[in-house]
């Protein structure tokens, strides 16, 4: 029986899929498009399974850590994030030194290793009640505070600080990296259409790709 060009394809698709699953070569860009598109689902998730044991093993790691929010508040305004509020009365704009150690003690005694600092970017651009609550406490901005607290951490209970804060310059990543374990800069997309008129980030002046990118590269 001879098989038609299409049937011929198939057939070359599947064994290339079997020899993913064996062997685990590179795919390019267009090979993967292909496979994604062509191949029953059951055989790529099959072969990733075994790509996964075969490379990476069955061990999930994690990290224990505790998560300090230490302000909600962010001048952007990204339309999918649930992370983020405005000011209230009902709530301060800033977690206090006090609280930030408490919970960084609870942690502590839970067994967790890390502190994992969120918060939003430059909210002391736009809230007055941001602007007071640092003063309050002699700071200016809230990376400033974030540096202060998470030498704090360090210092009273062990805990490995990770901060997210946003956008950084060198010397913000410098004095951070004196108390930080690691830090995290969300990167959502580079594509520049989130900025337009009703996108994701048309409220979020932070998130131009080009300035989270001089980030990374500092």
């Amino acid at each position: 029986m001879r098989l038609t060009i299409e049937e011929t394809r198939e057939l070359s698709l599947k064994s290339f899929a079997r020899e993913i699953r064996s062997t685990g070569p590179r795919l390019s860009r267009v090979e993967a498009l292909e496979l994604a598109q062509r191949v029953a689902l059951t055989d790529l998730l099959d072969a990733a399974s075994n790509l996964r044991d075969k490379i990476k093993g069955r061990t999930v790691t994690y990290s224990r850590k505790v998560f300090i929010p230490l302000t909600y508040l962010c001048r952007d305004y990204c339309g999918y994030c649930t992370f983020r509020r405005d000011p209230s009365e009902e709530r301060a704009a800033y977690l206090s030194p006090a609280e930030v150690l408490a919970i960084g003690e609870a942690g502590s005694r839970a067994g967790c290793k890390e502190a994992l600092f969120t918060l939003g970017d430059q909210p002391e651009r736009v809230f007055p009640e941001a602007r007071a609550f640092l003063k309050q406490h002699g700071f200016e901005r809230t990376i400033d505070y974030l540096v202060a607290m998470s030498e704090m951490i360090l210092e009273k209970t062990g805990l490995l600080p990770h901060s997210n804060p946003g956008l950084m310059d060198e010397s913000d990543m410098a004095r951070l990296k004196q108390s930080n374990a690691s830090l995290g800069l969300m990167l959502e997309s580079v594509s520049k259409r989130l900025l337009r008129t009703g996108q994701a980030h048309w409220k979020a002046p932070d998130k131009v790709p080009e300035l989270r990118l001089r980030t990374l590269e500092s």
